[in-house]
């Protein structure tokens, strides 16, 4: 009865923690397309989304109760914007930035995109995270960036339109519900 009740528990736990989990995911998601729409300045989006993706994975850390260090997550980060560079989504940001270049439209439609990437990258930069903080019970840098590879390849067409419409939709709204 004892060893029921504590499966139980368990599988009560993972649910929480997924979902939990979720929730972190799609918040900072958010806070990176807000952070790309309001980063005017050239590089302040890199600072902007190296803060909260270390607030991300703080958090995340937390709630599977797994001890990291900030060289761990440093490791991590930079492990997984390697593998960006050969990806769609750093295309879109790189094109994004390009199109702030020409006033107007340009400033518009560029911030859009290149807040669509970092939407579509915090998404799965996040869900690497938490699957391997849940199946390994660390953070092991090598095997998350994998994992977030993978989620970006996964997810890249059905990301890219989820974070479209959460772009566009914080552009009307301004941004004001971080």
């Amino acid at each position: 009865v004892l060893m029921l009740a504590s499966e139980k528990l368990e599988k009560a736990r993972e649910r929480f923690r997924e979902t939990r989990a979720d929730e972190l995911v799609a918040r900072y998601s958010r806070r990176a397309v807000i952070g790309a729409l309001a980063a005017v300045a050239p590089g302040s989006d890199l600072v902007i989304q190296g803060v909260l993706a270390t607030r991300l994975v703080r958090e995340l850390s937390n709630l599977y109760g797994v001890p990291v260090k900030e060289i761990e997550i440093e490791s991590f980060i930079q492990l997984a914007g390697g593998k960006v560079k050969n990806m769609t989504a750093i295309t879109l940001a790189i094109a994004g930035n390009a199109l702030k270049a020409f006033p107007g439209l340009g400033t518009i439609s560029g911030g859009v995109v290149h807040a669509v990437a970092y939407g579509m990258i915090f998404d799965s930069l996040g869900r690497a995270a938490a699957q391997t903080m849940a199946t390994r019970g660390e953070l092991r840098a090598y095997p998350a960036a994998e994992a977030f590879e993978e989620l970006m390849n996964e997810h890249l067409e059905s990301g890219a339109v989820r974070m479209a419409k959460l772009a566009i939709r914080e552009r009307k709204d301004g941004g004001d519900n971080a």
